[in-house]
């Protein structure tokens, strides 16, 4: 039962998985995540005025680093506790700035910003280890500031491969010398090739090796010690990763699926039989974790088990792109629910409809905003993506051309207002009262109860009158005389309008009662008068009782006149005929 103890905790836990959610969101995203390489405001700007300066920088740079951090490592291993010390937090924080500035002798323009962090370090590391294994030319040998100053060259590659230093020629670093793009994308398979030679440089440890093996960023964390004391086979490289990697990274994997889904079972228990704000958080529930879960295991996979190289492109890249798309359905499923959440005192209202739809083209806006964001930090071309949306929208909008007709003239009819919900109006030739006011179209109903669907592009074009805006409603009747010469008539016509004057709910300047067909035996008389009223159920009583009145005149009449007229059988048949008056028309 929904009132039940078990039921309320039920509904209780949604908001409370949702703010779980936020909490895990904004603790991955802005506390957790530590930056790639640290900040470049401890050291002076990289060296690149040309090629000897950048190639001799960047390997004095990037040599210094990895020897802080061996020597973190060794200190933090030998250290007790389960935090890292101040001296290691300083080793490892010129590191990172080191790293940095090393970095920056890399051309990474070209890289999308899903894979900018994770590909400057990784690469500063496996540029570093190519390098120490390649027989460099001497220094004297390669393009200095001097030779630069003289001409400046495009470019330079090191003897024997394809690794290139070029001159930036435009942007903020033109006139630089960095390591090329293509250079960048090379250098996974470079060290591939090269890992098993000797290192020139006299270090014996492969730096990236052991970067690439260990869990955390930079420097392991002190479980890493578990990890070491794993049995060979779980230290086994299969495409680039130790084995142990894999295994963690599908338990993650797991954990994220084995929360989705159970936040889907919880969403599928509550549903839309909660409160207002329960069932708003439960339409954006699933995908919201769905998003999260995506987002944390790139951050497991990224910070804490550390997949390196294309293998970490691909997880960041799906995990990143199924929680923007996630995003996006939480969005448009939130929108959708607030509006139908949305209730007003005359909720077939153009203003419902309007209110409702708004809240729905905003989340589309929202959707649209995050798709295009989301595509640019996926590396997709954002030119071709808005050049194909502006196209296809065009195409959009003039197949859609009678769709945006009917919805300008819903939008006049709510700025111009000539009828509401409920108003009996005429229109054409028709007759009847708004059932409801849309987007696309207007829905009356006849009097004769029949539904009439107009496009509101046509409806706003046709002459409407409101009938239920009048400040008086006419009362029309037609009724026979009894009288026959022209002394009695006026008489009585004269009487028609005084008992219709007498009723309180009729305007007295307004009654008229004029004469009808005068040439017949039996002439008749129309009276015209207003009623001071605009509610159609009072003017209905109102009416009925003025009917009245006018029947028991005729009534009283007759009566009068029925002892001299009792001998005349034709004039008891005329009296008869005419005892009550005769409704001929009614508004």
């Amino acid at each position: 039962m929904r009132g039940s103890r078990g039921w309320q905790l039920r509904e209780a836990t949604v908001p409370l998985v949702f703010l779980l959610l936020v909490s895990i969101f904004v603790a991955v995203q802005f506390l957790a995540t530590p930056p790639a390489l640290g900040s470049l405001s401890l050291l002076a700007p990289p060296q690149t005025s040309s090629p000897r300066a950048t190639l001799e920088d960047f390997r004095s740079n990037v040599r210094r680093a990895t020897t802080l951090l061996m020597d973190a490592y060794r200190e933090n291993s030998a250290e007790p506790g389960l935090f890292w010390s101040r001296s290691v937090k300083e080793k490892v924080k010129e590191a990172e700035a080191l790293l940095a500035r090393a970095a920056r002798a890399l051309d990474l323009r070209d890289v999308p910003p899903v894979e900018l962090e994770h590909r400057r370090l990784e690469s500063t590391l496996l540029l570093k280890e190519v390098l120490d294994r390649l027989p460099l030319p001497p220094p004297a040998a390669i393009p200095g500031d001097a030779e630069v100053d003289r001409s400046p060259i495009p470019s330079w590659t090191i003897p024997g491969t394809e690794i290139r230093i070029v001159r930036v020629t435009d942007g903020p670093r033109a006139g630089e010398y960095l390591f090329s793009g293509e250079t960048v994308r090379q250098l996974e398979s470079l060290y591939r090739l090269i890992r098993e030679q000797p290192d020139l440089s006299g270090v014996t440890a492969d730096f990236y090796d052991f970067y690439s093996q260990s869990p955390g960023h930079l420097l392991p964390p002190k479980w890493y010690g578990l990890i070491e004391k794993l049995p060979r086979p779980f230290r086994v490289e299969i495409e680039g990763q130790a084995v142990w990697q894999w295994i963690g990274f599908f338990l993650a994997a797991g954990l994220c699926a084995g929360a989705v889904f159970a936040v889907h079972r919880l969403v599928r228990r509550v549903g839309r039989r909660g409160g207002m704000v329960a069932s708003l958080l439960a339409t954006v529930l699933v995908p919201a974790t769905m998003a999260v879960a995506c987002i944390f295991l790139v951050y497991v996979a990224d910070y804490q088990i550390n997949l390196t190289g294309r293998v970490n492109e691909v997880v960041d890249e799906i995990g990143q792109g199924l929680a923007y798309l996630a995003l996006i359905w939480a969005v448009l499923k939130f929108s959708n629910g607030l509006a139908g959440q949305l209730s007003f005192t005359r909720s077939e209202s153009i203003d419902a409809h309007l209110a409702r739809a708004s809240v729905r083209i905003g989340g589309i806006a929202a959707a649209i905003v995050l798709l295009i964001y989301g595509a640019s930090y996926l590396g997709i071309p954002l030119a071709g993506l808005l050049a194909g949306l502006g196209v296809g929208g065009l195409a959009v909008a003039l197949a859609a051309k009678p769709t945006l007709e009917n919805f300008i003239g819903g939008l006049i009819l709510y700025a111009d207002r000539p009828v509401r919900v409920g108003d009996l109006c005429r229109f054409g030739n028709l007759e009847g009262r708004v059932q409801e006011i849309g987007i696309r179209s207007t829905r009356i109903r006849g009097l004769d109860r029949s539904l009439i669907t107009i496009p509101n592009a046509t409806f706003v074009n046709m002459n409407i009158i409101n009938l239920t805006n009048r400040d008086r409603m006419p009362y029309v009747r037609t009724v026979g005389l009894q009288a026959t010469d022209s002394v009695a008539i006026r008489r009585e016509v004269e009487e028609i309008a005084r008992i219709v004057a007498q009723h309180p709910e009729i305007e007295p300047d307004s009654v008229q009662v004029r004469l009808r067909d005068v040439h017949e035996e039996k002439p008749k008389a129309e009276i015209q008068a207003l009623i001071t009223t605009s509610r159609w159920d009072r003017f209905l009583q109102i009416q009925q009782d003025i009917d009245l009145m006018l029947r028991d005149a005729f009534a009283a009449s007759k009566e009068a006149d029925a002892p001299a007229e009792a001998s005349n059988v034709y004039s008891l048949k005329e009296s008869e005929e005419t005892q009550a008056p005769k409704v001929s028309t009614a508004s």
